[in-house]
């Protein structure tokens, strides 16, 4: 098989490198802040300062643009540790200085951040107007803004809006369910519950049906350049990264992220920024092993189907696969196709299977949700796995994606994306160590909050993170005030509060969301009699019928 056609099929699968080990002792290694460096100058631009410390101490720094390194500084003397010149350099900064293999990181410690109160805070409730159930990741946006965000698994969700979106209109939407809309300006209620509701669409007549999905899929790749964008854009975005070990959170990080969006005819890749972050642990029940994601930003954004097209979506592996034409729903109130796929019989690599959404009358690409294919799961413990120590047996037991778009001024923009691996990992026991059996799940959520045309100009090489960062080694700790206006996806309950719910009989939500259930439906219930009681005095009698 040729090099591309390796490369291609590992494509998205290769969302995750783990680093699992043992507790076995390293020794210990000279500190790179303890290094000792003869500078050439005691005054000039910090930036030089780092870059004459990073190449005489064979290592490099990382950090982000909030740090300012295009300004004077001075150091006291030209040699001493590396520790010490950072302190005079960064003697008016508050920062946090950390080591991770041959780098050295720099954190601005952030204060607390007030709301800025012109501001409105909306929280909501995202449900089947039916059943009642929760619609997890659904789409909450401006209908004439570019501002938005998903709701967590539970549909719950907060929104900021601006102070000059205060007349916009929230619209919500869920692939196959009606768009809801609801003005800003008629919210009288401090949590909003939105009921959507499933709606069968008729393709009218003078659509002509292309029953061939290859045929669908082939038009899709044909029509990108037409609807996605061809300039580049700043993307705004939300992303967290989760790690469980046997259903207990043992870390967390997430961060507001801009992102340099290339066009979409464009070979080049996009480009990251971290504008501040925050990190939680909690590794009392990691039992000698160490899980760490690398590269979790960029993996995720390479989910990102339309730019990274992935096998289902290439037609040169298009015999990889099955597909079939399910049905059509509705999608932004637009006729979309949803298109089935799995790997055939016989194909013994690492493919998928799902569903991929396809506008109807665009040929866009609106969306896609698939998992690796369980006849090629036992491909991929090496493209999961990057490194083992010896007598661990590792094995991935499901790798989950989800990718949406959402229209934006006639074209498709990335909205949001999903990813969630889990890894069985054991270990037989032995006269030094005991027996160990747990299962690791990662999960990576990113949403785009903002989009900006204006002064777009790609980052510079300093302030990017790399593609093979680890997200948490990255950022600091920060208070719970940190994110101010900025609109996230609101975090899951803890597991032992959900599973006290789960008690309880039809009890998935609070007292006051149930109640803001109940009002929503009454509210519906009026309409509805209002509705009939008009309909009832149009009636004409006939009066011989009398």
């Amino acid at each position: 098989m040729r090099v591309r056609e390796i490369i291609h099929l590992l494509f998205p699968v290769c969302l995750i490198l783990a680093i699992i080990s043992s507790g076995t002792t390293i020794l210990a290694q000279e500190s790179l802040l303890d290094r000792e460096i003869n500078l050439s100058r005691t005054t000039g631009e910090i930036d030089q300062f780092l870059k004459e410390i990073g190449r005489k101490g064979n290592f490099s720094f990382t950090y982000t643009s909030q740090i300012q390194v295009h300004r004077m500084a001075s150091v006291m003397v030209r040699k001493q540790t590396v520790r010490n010149h950072l302190s005079d350099i960064f003697r008016y900064d508050s920062l946090q200085i950390l080591e991770r293999s041959n780098k050295i990181l720099l954190i601005p410690l952030h204060r607390k951040s007030t709301p800025i109160p012109n501001f409105q805070l909306i929280k909501g409730l995202v449900i089947d107007g039916k059943t009642r159930r929760p619609l997890p990741y659904s789409n909450i946006f401006l209908m004439n803004s570019s501002t938005g965000t998903v709701s967590n698994s539970n549909g719950r969700f907060v929104i900021k809006i601006g102070p000059d979106d205060q007349t916009d209109t929230i619209g919500v939407s869920y692939i196959g369910y009606k768009l809801a809309t609801i003005p800003l300006q008629s919210l009288d209620t401090a949590l909003l519950v939105v009921r959507l509701f499933t709606e069968r669409f008729q393709i009218k007549e003078v659509i002509v049906k292309p029953f061939d999905p290859i045929y669908i899929l082939t038009k899709a790749i044909e029509r990108i350049p037409s609807n996605y964008d061809r300039k580049p854009a700043i993307f705004t975005g939300f992303f967290r990264e989760t790690t469980q070990q046997d259903n207990k959170n043992i870390s967390l990080s997430e961060a507001v992220i801009d992102v340099f969006k290339e066009p979409y005819t464009s070979v080049r890749d996009d480009q990251i920024k971290i504008f501040k972050g925050r990190k939680g642990s909690n590794t009392d029940e990691k039992e000698f092993v160490e899980f760490v994601v690398q590269g979790g930003l960029y993996n995720t954004l390479k989910l990102d189907i339309v730019k990274n097209l992935p096998t289902f979506l290439d037609a040169e592996y298009f015999t990889l696969y099955e597909y079939r034409l399910e049905r059509t729903i509705t999608h932004f109130e637009r006729p979309t196709w949803v298109i089935s796929f799995d790997q055939r019989e016989g194909v013994k690599y690492p493919c998928y299977r799902g569903k991929v959404f396809i506008d109807v009358e665009t040929f866009a690409i609106v969306g896609a949700v698939f998992d690796l294919s369980d006849k090629g799961m036992s491909f991929a413990t090496g493209i999961y796995v990057k490194k083992t120590p010896r007598r661990i047996g590792v094995k991935p037991i499901n790798a989950s994606y989800q990718v949406f778009y959402r229209p934006f001024h006639n074209k498709w923009d990335l909205s949001n994306v999903r990813s969630e691996v889990q890894i069985r990992v054991k270990r037989k026991r032995n006269k030094q160590q005991d027996k160990f059996n747990s299962l690791f799940s990662s999960v990576s959520e990113f949403v785009v909050t903002g989009k900006d045309t204006t002064n777009v100009v790609r980052f510079k090489t300093d302030e990017v993170s790399r593609p093979k960062d680890v997200l948490e080694d990255q950022i600091g700790e920060t208070d719970n005030e940190f994110w101010g206006n900025e609109n996230i996806i609101i975090p899951e309950e803890p597991i032992e509060k959900t599973l006290i719910r789960l008690g309880h009989r039809n009890n998935l939500f609070s007292e006051q969301e149930i109640a803001a259930i109940k009002i929503e439906e009454e509210k519906e219930a009026d309409k509805k009699l209002d509705k009939e009681s008009r309909e009832d005095e149009n009636i004409v009698t006939d009066p011989e019928q009398e």
